[in-house]
């Protein structure tokens, strides 16, 4: 942080430096335009103080270059802290295509297990029946939980792997459950 206040007291230093240029051409001109031109005095006067704001205008055109030069640094600077973020932004939106595809998965595993629910709640007679397809089903979502903990696991996002092992574990229990 205190690189960044140093490059900001470059720039605040160069305007300020601008400034005064202008303020002190600013004073000379009022100053000039005011005398009376009367006398050999006032008007020698005169003539000096409109020869230093003449000669002003050099101080104003160093001024505004070091606050150009100082602007090119800010800009540079910009750049350069710009430059990373393209790149995290195309990760960021990577991970998060990824992450979505995963919550997908989840979702449909989600939907496979409610449709096992709403079977075996179902009022079917063939019970057997029943419990077989049910099985079957119980066996392709526990299949489905773990492909996606090791698809998650491997893509780096615990919390999905990690709800994926829990889905996993929840139809094995329940599973063996229904074999009894």
């Amino acid at each position: 942080m205190a690189k960044a206040n140093h490059e900001a007291s470059e720039l605040v230093s160069a305007a300020e430096a601008l400034e005064n240029e202008l303020l002190k051409l600013e004073a000379l001109s009022k100053a000039v335009r005011k005398l009376r031109l009367s006398s050999e005095k006032t008007i020698s006067r005169a003539a000096k103080e409109l020869g230093e704001a003449l000669a002003s205008r050099d101080g104003l055109a160093e001024g505004l270059q070091a606050l150009a030069a100082a602007m090119a640094r800010m800009q540079t600077r910009q750049a350069v802290a710009l430059e990373p973020l393209a790149s995290f932004a195309s990760e960021l939106q990577e991970r998060m295509l990824k992450l979505r595809e995963h919550m997908a998965g989840f979702g449909a595993l989600g939907k496979a297990a409610g449709e096992v629910t709403a079977l075996l709640q179902s009022e079917d007679k063939d019970r057997s029946t029943v419990l077989a397809a049910a099985d079957a089903q119980l066996t392709q979502i526990s299949e489905g939980a773990r492909a996606l903990f090791e698809a998650a696991h491997a893509d780096d996002f615990p919390e999905v792997a990690r709800e994926a092992d829990a889905l996993k574990q929840r139809i094995a229990a329940l599973r063996r459950r229904l074999e009894r």
